[in-house]
């Protein structure tokens, strides 16, 4: 498949350094390693033209601000790239980016060669316009945009990258653990998401072709459900499925954690599984897996401790419609604010690490927060421009920095709040005492 690529530098490395230094720098310091990523492992967006198998980057650009980073050019040059300079044009240093990667994707749209596909690095939501443009010409389009980008944009995009794995898999920076995101999602509003109440019988994912061997698969398989049958067996109440993704790894030979036998997150493993009559529900947080004939169907955390039901569920659904908050209770947000400020009193943070342990801690503490849970939150707050380990990080300070957040966040998608939901908002949260 022919694809150019177009990266707004500016945008993309102060989002990463936001996150952590070292992603920020080996993004700008090995585009090799990431390249290689793109060409080689990264799937195809949907409909992608017939045949194809794989990419070819016939156009690399990227767009620096130089008085910035002139530092990082080298080794863009050495990755094959052109590289454009933007120079601020105005007094708060804003550049011209975003309107040269306009008028050059533009550009290349008239060109002999026609391009399959168009790849924007930047979560600015000024390159909307152009992503629909290109999907009415019939060209596929496949977005990074580390942060928090606008619905819009999104749902502009034929596949959008997964920050977490562009960390991970791209940049390098691995880790084992046992609720890995899938490797990337269609950009669409709904993608990773279920609406309130979803269940979903098991057993509802075709087998992988190319996961394992066909032996050790079935294996594998079958080990795991006669562990999880048994869990499930031998409890009294719906089993979380964060506790079965911990422990599975280690009772399981030849189960990987970071795997999950090929499949990429233990979601999907788990789907796979012949576990009838038993049913998943994912509405909560972190999931759950019950028997209907012994188990009451799961109680979401708001039902628990009174936030979503009592306070103003429609208004707080909507939020979490908008904002893809995590839909946690009031009790999990303060339990979730009490491990953080806990683990940043005897540790530095480290977005990884940190996420991890907080994420343990929660568990300590009979509340299961899923990982990725615990990640949004504390990306959100970095994006939202805290700095932990600056005295003030509080479960007071974060909880005031959460609310401050996704109210910016429901503005930019035009859901507006008046006095009562904002402190709604702030009671869901925990930022109210």
């Amino acid at each position: 498949m022919k694809s150019a690529l177009f990266i707004d530098f500016d945008n993309v490395y102060s989002a990463l350094r936001r996150l952590d230094i070292h992603y920020a720098e080996r993004f700008a310091r090995q585009p090799l390693d990431w390249l290689h990523w793109l060409t080689d492992s990264l799937p195809l967006p949907a409909h992608a033209p017939p045949g194809a198998k794989g990419r070819r980057l016939l156009v690399r650009r990227c767009y620096f601000n130089p008085h910035v980073y002139q530092r990082f050019r080298p080794h863009f040059n050495r990755a094959g790239f052109e590289t454009i300079d933007c120079p601020p044009m105005t007094t708060d240093g804003k550049t011209s980016t975003d309107i040269h990667m306009v008028l050059d994707m533009v550009d290349l749209l008239q060109h002999e060669t026609r391009f399959d596909e168009f790849i924007v690095f930047s979560a600015d939501a000024d390159f909307t316009p152009v992503l629909r443009k290109l999907r009415r010409s019939d060209r596929r389009t496949t977005v990074l945009a580390v942060g928090f980008p606008s619905a819009a944009y999104q749902a502009s995009a034929d596949l959008l990258i997964d920050t977490d794995v562009f960390v991970r898999d791209a940049l390098g920076e691995a880790e084992e653990h046992s609720e890995a995101p899938p490797f990337a999602a269609p950009a669409t509003r709904s993608a990773g998401y279920q609406p309130l109440g979803h269940w979903t019988p098991v057993e509802t994912m075709p087998l992988p072709t190319s996961a394992a061997d066909p032996a050790e698969w079935n294996d594998i398989r079958t080990l795991a459900t006669q562990i999880i049958r048994h869990e499930v067996a031998a409890s009294d109440l719906a089993v979380p499925l964060a506790r079965m993704a911990s422990r599975l790894p280690a009772q399981v030979p030849g189960l990987d954690g970071s795997s999950w036998a090929g499949l990429g997150s233990f979601r999907r493993f788990i789907e796979t599984l012949a576990l009838s009559p038993l049913l998943l529900d994912w509405s909560h947080s972190g999931g759950y897996l019950y028997d209907p004939q012994r188990h009451d169907r799961p109680v979401s955390p708001a039902g628990r401790d009174g936030t979503l039901d009592s306070a103003d569920p429609p208004l707080l659904r909507q939020v979490c419609d908008a904002t893809e908050a995590p839909r946690l209770g009031r009790l999990e947000f303060r339990r979730l604010w009490q491990a953080i400020a806990t683990d940043l009193a005897e540790q530095p943070f480290h977005l990884r690490d940190t996420g991890k342990r907080v994420r343990d801690l929660c568990r300590l503490a009979q509340c299961d927060i899923s990982r990725e849970d615990v990640n949004w939150v504390l990306r959100g707050l970095l994006m939202g421009g805290h700095q932990f380990g600056q005295g003030q990080d509080t479960p007071q300070d974060l909880a005031w920095q959460m609310a401050h957040n996704l109210e910016k966040l429901c503005a930019r998608e035009e859901l507006w709040l008046d006095e009562s939901q904002r402190a709604a908002l702030r009671d869901w949260v925990g930022a109210e005492g």
